[in-house]
């Protein structure tokens, strides 16, 4: 199993929640326990990844709407804030355009199809707000990947949100992602 204490940075309540579940890289654990070394990938080649698995997963929920941009960003990994090799990949994104119904959908099929393509369900419910929203929190550990997927916005404007994040990389020896931000 992947070390669960990798992933480092995501918006808002997100990140929290993924932290306590995920956790952020580091090599020795809170317990002493060994921990994996953050996998080592270049900033290109991880935001190339990013953006596939985003595709992946939009090709899954099999909708087309209007969807956001920009592309993958890189993050700070929590346990190298000077920036010096450690990074995390992370890439919001949105679907709209959609009826709400047809966006619920697209969530079902994510449910049911990416558990067979590696994903596993952390939590699925609501959120605890006046919307109800639905989500999803998936995690990929063999890609060291995390997606939470939600609903938002009322009957006349919904989007479906994805907030992707990835487990803290190292950049090869030489390089650095500090100029990447």
């Amino acid at each position: 199993m992947v070390n669960h204490r990798k992933v480092s940075r995501l918006s808002a309540g997100v990140f929290f929640l993924l932290c306590s579940v995920v956790g952020c890289s580091d090599v020795s654990g809170q317990d002493g326990e060994s921990q994996a070394a953050p996998t080592v990938k270049s900033v290109d080649d991880a935001r190339a990844e990013a953006s596939d698995v985003s595709s992946r997963i939009l090709d899954v929920a099999a909708i087309q709407g209007q969807v956001s941009e920009p592309g993958p960003g890189v993050g700070i990994c929590e346990d190298d804030p000077e920036k010096e090799r450690l990074y995390t990949m992370d890439h919001p994104w949105s679907v709209s355009g959609l009826p709400r119904r047809t966006l619920e959908e697209a969530m079902d099929r994510l449910r049911a199809e990416l558990p067979r393509e590696g994903w596993e369900i952390l939590e699925d419910g609501e959120l605890d707000n006046a919307n109800r929203t639905p989500r999803i929190l998936f995690e990929n550990t063999r890609i060291e990947y995390a997606a939470h997927v939600t609903i938002e916005g009322g009957d006349d404007d919904p989007r479906l949100h994805v907030s992707l994040v990835s487990a803290c990389f190292s950049t090869p020896e030489g390089e650095s992602p500090r100029n990447e931000y």
